[in-house]
């Protein structure tokens, strides 16, 4: 009787020491998981590069076939040079070649889509469109990689239905948290600015708003945003254009690429995004 009761209680004590094994193990498990889930996240945040458009060739239709005239002899012509166009040398985007990365907003989403009650950036019609509303003058950003330190950083952007201080932001070097960041602004009026952003949303002016050339009142025609960054030094241009130098060493580590939009007169002005590329600078 009791060796029978001895082997019930070591019965028990195994089955219950196998439930906590596999309990146990599930747990470790679902870490495991978790953990890959957020490993896969990452890299396809990391990964979206547009694919070139694909080139058509014209199909040309055969002409009629016409009585072949009678030889006649044929005048000798020197030959003359055919013109090339010559690469603007001034434009960054001209002169370091290929991008080294790309996003065209091709898709159904893209890294930089969220929306509050004071902003709504959203991905859709090839464009990420930014949308500003509720109060003036209030600053929604989103930033995401690329992780830039060193490199030429452009932006296609086109502004509509907006007036006067309406503005877009292209952001650079943002730093982990997301509150400091060295941005380049754009006014509907035809104005440019940069500023650094720092924590508690104080805004630094490094240059202060002015006009430019290559700027065109409403910004309705598509219009290209770029910084130039290498150490402290920051080159800024539209359209190709050379705007404006500046130095600045408080943000001088690799940051976070990103979009900050805030309306002065039109509530619900949107900024539409056509690409965001960047190169490495030698």
């Amino acid at each position: 009787m009791k060796q029978h009761t001895i082997w019930i209680i070591l019965s028990v004590l195994v089955i219950a020491l196998a439930s906590c094994g596999v309990r146990q193990e599930a747990q470790i498990d679902d870490d495991l998981v978790a953990t890959q889930v957020s490993i896969i996240l990452t890299q396809t945040a990391l990964s979206i590069v547009a694919e070139p458009e694909p080139t058509t060739t014209p199909t040309l239709e055969p002409s009629p076939t016409e009585p072949e005239p009678e030889e006649e002899p044929t005048p000798t012509l020197t030959p003359t040079e055919t013109p090339t166009s010559t690469p603007d040398q001034d434009d960054p985007a001209q002169r370091l070649g290929a991008p080294a990365w790309t996003v065209d907003f091709s898709g159904d989403s893209s890294p930089w889509d969220f929306e509050t009650t004071q902003a709504l950036f959203q991905t859709a019609d090839g464009y990420l469109n930014l949308t500003a509303r509720a109060n003036p003058n209030w600053h929604s950003w989103r930033v995401s990689d690329p992780w830039l330190q060193n490199a030429y950083v452009e932006a296609s952007i086109q502004m509509s239905t907006c007036a006067g201080a309406d503005r877009f932001g292209l952001a650079t070097r943002t730093s982990s948290d997301g509150q400091q960041f060295y941005f380049i602004a754009i006014t509907c009026d035809g104005r440019w600015g940069f500023f650094r952003m720092s924590e508690d949303v104080n805004i630094n002016t490094i240059i202060d708003f002015q006009s430019a050339e290559p700027l065109n009142a409403g910004l309705t025609e598509p219009h290209r945003v770029g910084i130039w960054m290498k150490g402290s030094d920051f080159t800024f241009y539209i359209n190709g254009v050379e705007v404006g130098r500046a130095a600045d060493a408080t943000l001088a580590d690799a940051g976070y690429t990103g979009f900050l939009i805030a309306f002065n007169n039109t509530n619900g002005f949107t900024t539409r995004v056509d690409t965001l590329k960047y190169w490495n600078v030698p």
